[in-house]
């Protein structure tokens, strides 16, 4: 597996607008054949800060991700609506995955 976890600062001028395309692209993303799940999340106690749980099969599949045109077309459209300072990205691996139940 390859997972990606992201935490992004939305600027509140841009997070409803934000929020809404994101579910255009989490719905985009998980239709992909090598995405496992593509989650996005919001802080309760911070709605602008946005994490974003990426879980891809394998590297390649993250690479081919980041090629479509709705990915490129994602990122265009909302590169100004991030604090670019506070972005926060980890690959990760599984110490303990459970099972779905």
């Amino acid at each position: 597996m390859y997972i990606v976890l992201s935490t992004n600062k939305i600027k509140i001028e841009h997070l409803d607008e934000f929020l809404s395309q994101v579910l255009v692209h989490a719905t985009n993303s998980n239709a992909e054949p090598g995405c496992v799940r593509y989650d996005v999340m919001q802080d309760t106690a911070d709605p602008q800060t946005i994490c974003l749980h990426e879980v891809f099969t394998d590297e390649a599949a993250f690479l081919a991700h980041q090629a479509n045109d709705f990915y490129k077309d994602w990122m265009e459209r909302s590169k100004d609506w991030r604090h670019v300072e506070s972005r926060v990205r980890h690959v990760l691996d599984y110490v303990f995955r459970s099972e779905n139940r």
